[in-house]
């Protein structure tokens, strides 16, 4: 059975390829089309651009730049003005009645926080008083709130703002120093 099946199969390919050799049929002739094309009488009317060519851009006057003393920059998401009026001054739990002397913690660069996107949207206003420590090197470290009005809302950009400052450290015989138990109060007013 297998071998009349495999010889049927190639009798039916013979088949299929098989050539009977006639000639192709040559194709009839057709006549081309010829286009003329003819002039009309229409004019034609040229409207101009209604569009306004531009004018090269314009170089906006430079400007002198003053030297900040801050290097560090916050963008404010939304830009809502924050009051920072710190409420008494840094107190470093030193009897310092003549203001910052030759060596004391001095700030160099202060971060504005950033209104919370939440507490702007719900017109909240508020204020973190937080407790901080001042390492040798300047940078704030140690940061946690002590008060806040509302609680919660306004901590984490409170916190993250503050751990940005720089401060000039403290400076006893040469030698910076580590200062601990620092105070600020950070208010955040929508005005």
């Amino acid at each position: 059975m297998g071998i009349v099946c495999a010889f049927a199969l190639f009798a039916v390919m013979q088949a299929l390829i098989a050539n009977d050799q006639v000639a192709p049929i040559t194709p009839t002739t057709h006549q081309p089309i010829d286009f003329v094309y003819t002039q009309s009488d229409e004019k034609v009317i040229e409207k101009p651009d209604p569009r306004p060519k531009l004018k090269p851009p314009v170089q906006p006057p430079q400007r002198q730049l003053s030297t900040a003393t801050e290097t560090e920059v916050a963008i404010a998401e939304p830009l809502i003005a924050v009051n920072t009026n710190f409420v008494g001054e840094l107190d470093t739990g030193v009897n310092n009645a003549g203001g910052f002397t030759n060596g004391d913690a001095a700030p160099i660069v202060r971060v504005e926080p950033r209104y919370p996107a939440a507490a702007a949207r719900n017109g909240i206003e508020g204020w973190v008083s937080l407790q901080f420590s001042i390492n040798e090197l300047g940078a704030v470290e140690d940061v946690l709130v002590i008060e806040a009005q509302p609680k919660r809302v306004f901590d984490r950009e409170a916190k993250r703002a503050l751990s940005r400052w720089k401060y000039k450290p403290q400076v006893i015989d040469g030698v910076p120093q580590k200062q601990t138990g620092l105070t600020v109060k950070l208010e955040f007013n929508m005005n």
